[in-house]
């Protein structure tokens, strides 16, 4: 399935007025973030954020998690967030005009994000992977890599299987109803694909607890080596 394909199921999903369409924008809301993405909230002490540092989120959403995170850093670049999705952009618009926020925000697909090389320090991304088929997943963790400065790193999540076929085919329903064969994948698996990408630093990033729903996550984070750097032997 291709990513138009995808954008256009996401479009009608955020932009419907029954209760699926309901519970994903609460989801992409500030209070919905707490629950889905409970460790992020602990983003600026655990990576030790900067004033200076410059931040993208792929696949933003309705840019809450940016919001949260900035007011308690206080970027001197106002942080960047790229979907897909015109829906979740003019909500992001919104919510960005009615808390009287600066974000930037930019209209992109994952495999060929919209940003001149080496341009962030810091990039998230969260719930995006299992939409992307394992050819997508390789060239998106190439863009990453691509947009990423050197020394800069890049923190990634998603719902992983619990090790059980029957819960998993449940857990898929669940994640996806109104969007195609979610994929899901171990921390393993994500940490071969990324080391394969070219990253010189790639481990477990181990974030939990996740509250929302109750469904495994897999997490890495990973790293680009700053310019000049030499492995040792």
């Amino acid at each position: 399935m291709n990513e138009a394909r995808r954008g256009g199921e996401y479009e009608r999903w955020l932009g419907g007025r029954d209760l699926h369409s309901a519970v994903i924008r609460w989801v992409m809301s500030a209070p919905g973030q707490w629950a889905v993405n409970s460790p992020l909230m602990k983003l600026p002490e655990n990576l030790a954020l900067r004033r200076e540092q410059r931040w993208l989120d792929v696949g933003c959403g309705r840019g809450a998690l940016l919001r949260l995170v900035d007011q308690r850093v206080g970027f001197d670049t106002p942080p960047t967030g790229v979907d897909f999705s015109m829906e979740a952009l003019r909500l992001a618009r919104r919510d960005a005009r009615r808390h009287g926020h600066a974000v930037r925000l930019a209209c992109g697909t994952a495999t060929t994000l919209p940003f001149r090389s080496d341009a962030f320090d810091l990039i998230t991304c969260g719930y995006l992977m299992k939409h992307l088929t394992d050819e997508e997943l390789d060239a998106f963790l190439a863009e990453v890599r691509r947009v990423l400065a050197g020394g800069g790193l890049a923190l990634l999540w998603e719902f992983a299987p619990s090790g059980s076929a029957r819960l998993d085919a449940w857990n898929r329903r669940v994640l996806g109803p109104r969007v195609h064969d979610p994929l899901l994948r171990t921390t393993s698996t994500l940490l071969e694909r990324a080391e394969a990408a070219g990253f010189e630093f790639t481990r477990d990033a181990i974030l939990r607890p996740f509250f929302f729903p109750p469904i495994p996550r897999a997490s890495i984070l990973v790293g680009k080596a700053p310019e000049g750097w030499q492995p040792t032997s």
